[in-house]
């Protein structure tokens, strides 16, 4: 019992500099974005537009699969469901608000940590034991600025893009199977429910969401690879610290923005 009592006691103790630690990276890095020099302003937007291209663009295909297997399956789940409780009508809202407010920012979230977290975790952990941000350094550039910075606004953007395109796919293949496979409401009834029910400030929602977990998932990510020591052995150790912070991260801003909804 004292072993247990003992050994969450050291966890939480670890977590709690851990999450310290972290809060000094996020000040440091604005800090840094508050002193950006002016010469250093194109090689950061081209860094920008490279990650934009690697987490946005390249993952669209697998965006487009996955979005429509899940529009599909939650039609048929909730199709099911509404019928047998009879409320077949309100099937559309029920699926926009579910897939625009939540589902979408999540997953897209969540599809980004998997893809290209991993190898923003990696690349800078890597970057950390070969010594290459001590050779930035020496050469008197900072590392926030030409690491950190780029990912978090190109990450930050990916994931916004990627909500949205995520929330038309998904709403659009569900559309297709309730109304051409299912048939259980018309086209045009079930444009008219997305109308209804979806309001711009939802939309804005949801990419506020997909902005902040992007932001959120770079930080965490280039945090972790920061924090590695001069060994091969760190860089997978970083990439699962990356991967636990990201998703603890994730479900903090998920269960906040249903607070500051309902509350």
């Amino acid at each position: 019992m004292l072993d247990t009592v003992a050994a969450t006691g050291r966890a939480t103790r670890v977590l709690g500099g851990q999450a310290l630690d972290l809060t000094r990276f996020a000040g440091a890095v604005l800090r840094a974005a508050t002193h950006l020099p002016a010469t250093a302003a194109g090689p950061v937007m081209r860094a920008v537009v490279s990650q934009v291209r690697f987490t946005a663009v390249q993952a669209l295909p697998l965006t487009v699969v996955i979005a429509a297997a899940i529009g599909v399956v939650v039609i048929v789940e909730a199709n099911a469901a509404a019928v047998a409780l009879g409320v077949a009508d309100t099937l559309a809202r029920l699926l926009a608000t579910v897939v625009v407010r939540e589902a979408g920012p999540l997953l897209a979230a969540i599809l980004v940590l998997a893809r290209s977290g991993t190898a923003i975790a990696s690349e800078v952990a890597t970057a950390r034991v070969l010594g290459e941000t001590d050779a930035l350094e020496a050469l008197g550039v900072n590392p926030l600025h030409f690491v950190v910075m780029p990912r978090l606004l190109g990450v930050g953007l990916s994931v916004a893009c990627l909500t949205l395109f995520f929330n038309l796919i998904v709403l659009g293949s569900a559309g297709v199977t309730a109304t051409t496979v299912l048939q259980q409401v018309s086209l045009d009834r079930y444009v008219e429910s997305l109308r209804l029910v979806l309001r711009p400030s939802d939309v804005w929602e949801s990419l506020a969401k997909g902005t902040a977990s992007g932001i959120m998932i770079a930080g965490c990510c280039t945090f972790a690879g920061l924090q590695a020591q001069k060994s091969p052995s760190e860089i997978p150790r970083r990439v699962t610290d990356a991967m636990v912070f990201s998703l603890l991260g994730l479900v903090v801003i998920t269960a906040t923005a249903a607070l500051l909804r309902y509350s």
